[in-house]
């Protein structure tokens, strides 16, 4: 929505310049729209770089599945959710990697993973599109690049900050490499806030409903996880995202405010647990 606002003033401001021009409406239309998006691809381009780097370290920690049938279940899963996210300037890349924790991650730019671990846990198609949808819609929101921008204080992080969101040149490398360090501390140790996790988990429904899945799929594998968070194997997760009951509780008022209680959809389970046998 505020992208769809700032466009359409720009557009009014245009407008109001061409009475003192002789270039006709048409054209200066023309001209908003073409510079408007030159901006666009130009953020865009420095948001997928920056996620890349994110995403190489997140790659530096874990390996990926070498399971061919099975990442492009995933991808074809991921692919037709991230439709939703209204930003199709993006290629989304969705990865599985090769360890028993349980937990999901998104890059900046459209990297996405889930492991091993958590695929074993769900129990249908519909718990797997709920934590693609979650991890989607922290890239849709730009949870991550928000964050930094609103924590930093250092004036190196300031400057890599704005080459990526494309205020500043080139010459931020070395902020560049500190900001992915950073990123994906905030990943594996920080975590995001409370608001952007239940913001996340409340967009994922969405596009669960949206898509035709059953939404209160994710919600019982988000009941699954408790147990593992209190075992340890979901240690990263416990740390870097609000209690199972906090975010059950949210999801839940949500549903209720909306009306949604009632909504059923597809879950597919018979041809996940055939994709996923022998994980």
């Amino acid at each position: 929505m505020r992208f769809l606002r700032n466009y359409l003033w720009f557009v009014i401001f245009i407008f109001s310049s061409s009475f003192a021009s002789s270039v006709q409406p048409e054209e200066f239309r023309l001209r908003a729209h073409h510079i408007f998006w030159k901006k666009q691809e130009a953020n865009t381009d420095r948001e997928i770089h920056f996620g890349r780097g994110v995403a190489a370290k997140i790659l530096g920690k874990y390996q990926l599945l070498r399971d061919e049938s099975k990442a492009n279940y995933v991808s074809q899963i991921g692919t037709g959710i991230s439709a939703q996210l209204g930003r199709p300037e993006i290629r989304y890349y969705f990865g599985i990697l090769d360890t028993e924790e349980i937990n999901a991650f998104a890059a900046p730019g459209g990297y996405i993973f889930v492991t091993k671990g958590a695929l074993k846990l769900m129990r249908n198609e519909a718990q797997l599109a709920g934590v693609l949808a979650h991890e989607l819609a922290h890239v849709g929101q730009k949870h991550i690049i928000r964050k930094l921008k609103l924590q930093s204080t250092d004036s190196s992080v300031t400057s890599g900050i704005a080459q990526v969101l494309g205020g500043a040149s080139l010459s931020a490398k070395i902020a560049l490499e500190r900001l992915n360090d950073l990123a994906f501390k905030m990943l594996m140790e920080e975590g995001l806030s409370k608001d952007d996790e239940a913001d996340a988990d409340q967009k994922a429904l969405e596009m669960l409903i949206t898509t035709g899945y059953d939404p209160q799929s994710y919600l019982d594998f988000l009941k699954s996880l408790k147990p593992h968070l209190a075992q340890g194997t979901a240690e990263v997760l416990s740390k870097t995202h609000p209690t199972i009951e906090f975010r059950y509780s949210k999801l839940k008022e949500f549903i209720s405010r909306n009306e949604l209680d009632k909504i059923q959809g597809k879950k597919n389970e018979k041809r996940f647990k055939k994709i996923m046998a022998a994980l």
